[in-house]
């Protein structure tokens, strides 16, 4: 769905290339949060782990402004070397929200192996910088756009997490559930990915229908 949303804008106006961009980022970052968390939803499930409700929050805004944020903006930017600057901040990006999602975790005790959480993060990094190199909008170049950022994210995030071990300690804990936490992904999840189909579909009809001559420059620039 982001690939085929920063593949939209190659058709867009500037105006509509902007609201695509607002989306990319949207969906960029809430796509990397729920990747996060529903993997440490069933990370350790002899335990009920629960999670502070602010720092969670914190962790959505960080996955879209850091990582959500640099991918926009490679809508705009043609540089092959500002596009690995932007690949660069965008995997760094993965990491801060990956490392924030973490401390979001109540009563737990992590201890990193530098070295290995290093290596993830120069993975998530490589996926994201070898996504923005891509150009052009043919399948093989979507898919390797698309296969590039899933590889970083899963890459920094399955070797930081073996990078980890996770000590659970006595303690009151104040925060949300598993069964909330998964409710509370699920639903931002889907709610994200129900309005981008729809925006997505109802762009294309647009696109569609000024190529076949029903509307002219003027009706497609006003979407």
């Amino acid at each position: 769905m982001l690939v085929l949303l920063m593949r939209n804008s190659d058709y867009a106006t500037l105006n509509q290339r902007c609201v695509v961009a607002v989306w990319v980022a949207l969906v960029a970052g809430v796509g990397v949060w729920t990747t996060h968390f529903v993997a440490m939803i069933g990370y350790r499930p002899d335990a009920a782990l629960t999670y502070d409700m602010s720092l969670t929050a914190i962790s959505i805004l960080v996955g879209v402004v850091l990582v959500g944020l640099p991918v926009a903006a490679s809508l705009f930017v043609e540089s092959e070397h500002k596009r690995v600057g932007l690949g660069v901040v965008a995997g760094l990006g993965v990491a801060a929200m990956h490392l924030t999602g973490m401390s979001a975790l109540e009563n737990c005790l992590a201890i990193y192996n530098p070295m290995t959480l290093l290596i993830g993060i120069a993975a998530g990094i490589a996926g994201f910088v070898l996504a923005m190199l891509q150009e052009g909008d043919d399948m093989r170049s979507q898919l390797r756009k698309g296969l590039g950022m899933v590889a970083g994210v899963c890459a920094l995030h399955f070797i930081a997490m073996g990078s980890v071990s996770i000590d659970l300690l006595e303690g009151i804990a104040y925060g949300i559930g598993g069964k909330f936490m998964s409710t509370l992904v699920a639903s931002v999840s889907l709610g994200v990915f129900a309005v981008t189909v729809i925006g997505t579909m109802g762009y294309r009809r647009s696109l569609a229908m000024r190529r076949a001559g029903y509307w002219g420059e003027s009706e497609f620039d006003r979407l």
